[in-house]
């Protein structure tokens, strides 16, 4: 199967003459009634529905993992499900991905993102494939960001309608190429400054401090609970010890003062 945005004529960058919602009709978003809109007039939310669990497990894992990963960064956004859009005073003109990651934007409470509001396209957009929408994020939607100029995007494959369970692309002058794996079935994000794997069952962040796959809060504090009761199994361990060897001491003196007492 030919690479999803290689089908998109190359995934070239052009001059466009016509504007980029005329050119990606068919990538924009479809809302779902009711539909919320902001003061001023621009949609934000929808009836959107859940598409699976499969597919709502592996995007929040990477939207939480990712906004650990940059907690440090007071400037960069992750958001999930928060639509873009791309030409002021044209509120049609805008797309959803699942996720999203922009540096440089700050972490201000918004109900979109606005290019021109913004200054700047995101950095990296995911979506995860559905199966309501899959043809439009493989065949239609990859076009759109690369003329935006989003400068990682990716494709997370629950369903196994693509070759491999995920797939990253970076723009380099204007076209989008396909990440090759850093080792095997592991690719590098730069603007998360990690590596990443999936295989349809867990995806796995990896920690560029440790090399370990970055976990889930839940299980973070199960992991800290463990670790805590193992201290304090150690903790009763070595009390039990000292206090063992106090008695033996104890013993020891008593069984000495005895001969003392005998010779």
């Amino acid at each position: 199967m030919q690479d999803a945005p290689a089908r998109a004529e190359g995934m070239r960058r052009r001059p466009c003459r016509a504007p980029l919602s005329e050119i990606h009709a068919e990538a924009l978003w479809r809302p779902r009634p009711p539909v919320g809109y902001d003061d001023d007039g621009y949609p934000f939310e929808d009836q959107t529905l859940s598409e699976s669990t499969a597919h709502d497990d592996v995007l929040n894992y990477l939207r939480n993992v990712a906004f650990a990963l940059l907690a440090d960064r007071p400037d960069a956004m992750v958001q999930q499900n928060l639509l873009i859009l791309f030409e002021e005073g044209n509120r049609a003109a805008a797309v959803e991905p699942d996720v999203t990651v922009a540096l440089g934007v700050g972490r201000h409470p918004r109900n979109s993102y606005k290019v021109w509001v913004e200054g700047r396209p995101p950095d990296l957009v995911v979506e995860g494939l559905s199966e309501k929408t899959w043809r439009r994020d493989v065949d239609i939607k990859p076009a759109l960001y690369r003329d935006l100029g989003v400068r990682e995007f990716w494709q997370v494959d629950p369903l196994g309608r693509l070759p491999a369970p995920i797939t990253g692309y970076r723009l380099r002058r204007g076209v989008y190429e396909r990440i090759a794996p850093s080792r095997p079935d592991v690719y590098r994000s730069d603007v998360l400054d990690a590596e990443i794997s999936y295989d349809r069952t867990e995806m796995a962040i990896l920690d560029p401090r440790t090399g370990g796959r970055i976990p889930l809060v839940h299980d973070a504090l199960r992991q800290r609970d463990d670790a805590l009761r193992q201290r304090d199994d150690a903790v009763r361990e070595r009390d039990d010890a000292v206090r063992e060897r106090e008695a033996a001491l104890l013993r020891i003196a008593e069984l000495e003062a005895r001969l003392k007492r005998s010779n």
